[in-house]
C-alpha cells in the first residue's frame, strides 16, 4: 500500500511541476491542473477499490479454509 502512495505522490508532483513550467496561459494551466487532478483522483479510487476487493477475497478465502479445517478436525 505504501508503494502505491509513494507512486501516486511522485506522479502528482511530476504532473504539477510539468504543468507549472509549461508555457501556457494561467487559465489553460488551471484547466489542465483540474483535468489532471480529476484523473488522478479517479485512478486513486480505482486502486483503493482494487485493494478492498482483493482484501475481501482474501478474508473470504481464509474463512473457507478455517471452516474446512474445523470440519476435518471433527
Amino acid at each position: 500500500m505504501r508503494v502505491i502512495t509513494v507512486l501516486f505522490t511522485g506522479l502528482a508532483i511530476g504532473v504539477v511541476l510539468g504543468i507549472l513550467f509549461a508555457s501556457k496561459s494561467g487559465k489553460e494551466t488551471r484547466n489542465e491542473l483540474m483535468d489532471k487532478g480529476e484523473r488522478f483522483m479517479e485512478m486513486g479510487k480505482e486502486s483503493v477499490s482494487d485493494v478492498v476487493e482483493k482484501s475481501k477475497n482474501f478474508v473470504e478465502s481464509g474463512k473457507q479454509k478455517i471452516e474446512e479445517l474445523k470440519s476435518a478436525i471433527k
